[in-house]
């Protein structure tokens, strides 16, 4: 099946590497014209945007933006609304901060970075965003299974996707009577570097090898396949679908 994202205009954070880089390529694919947020390597940002211009060269563009600045993801949105008409169909929201360490000894500066980017940088974007946002569109939280499950070192991360995770419910609720989607996406163990470590299973770790060992599917996620979630939730194939959240992370315990 494939679906068909001509027309559409996807304004993604943390757009230009990782996963998120990912996310841009597959909906490229599709023919969505995208506009991604990034926040400071300009380097690579401009190499995402040259692979996307040689997919399908929709005027595609990047924007530079720390996205826990209120102000500067005001002036990003509106740039992105100017480029693409005053049209926003697809919102993702994958830029995100980790920050890992015990809770007792965790500094306020780092537990405040987290909920900067993670939740208050969430609340910038998608206020800036929504009046753009047109009916049938889709707006898609990158989470983590530590916004769902207790994780050690993880605490500060792991509140701040919580709350986001339960801003994006409360949205849906909002944002449906005005038929736009509001669904989170949670990756489990997903490897970001585009090097598939299930191809050579004989060099894991003993860690790699416990993680294995306790997911369902016997094997790592990659970036695609977290892509391919975001891709449904993109596409009006979930256009009965709000409020909810799919963990990408091959069944693991």
């Amino acid at each position: 099946m494939h679906i068909d994202l001509t027309g559409k205009n996807v304004l993604i954070t943390g757009g230009t590497r990782g996963i998120g880089r990912v996310i841009s390529h597959t909906l490229t694919k599709c023919g969505a014209r995208i506009g991604a947020i990034y926040r400071s390597d300009s380097q690579t940002a401009e190499a995402t945007l040259t692979e996307l211009r040689n997919i399908n060269d929709v005027n595609h563009f990047i924007l530079q933006a720390d996205i826990a600045n209120e102000h500067a993801v005001e002036a990003a949105v509106q740039s992105a609304q100017a480029q693409f008409g005053g049209k926003i169909d697809i919102l993702i929201l994958d830029a995100a901060q980790v920050v890992y360490g015990e809770f007792i000894a965790t500094s306020t500066a780092d537990w405040m970075r987290s909920f900067d980017t993670n939740v208050h940088g969430a609340f910038f974007v998608v206020r800036a965003a929504a009046p753009y946002l047109q009916r049938g569109g889709s707006v898609i939280f990158l989470s983590s299974g530590a916004g769902h499950d207790p994780m050690a070192e993880l605490s500060a991360y792991g509140a701040s996707k919580a709350a986001a995770n339960h801003l994006s419910t409360v949205l849906a609720q909002e944002l449906g009577p005005k038929g736009i989607r509001v669904n989170t996406v949670s990756p489990g163990h997903t490897d970001k570097s585009g090097n598939d470590p299930n191809a050579d299973p004989q060099n894991y770790t003993e860690k790699q090898k416990t993680i294995i060992e306790t997911t369902a599917l016997r094997r790592f996620g990659v970036a695609q396949d977290v892509a391919n979630v975001v891709l449904f939730f993109a596409s009006d194939l979930s256009g009965f679908v709000t409020g909810q959240w799919v963990r990408v992370n091959g069944g693991r315990l």
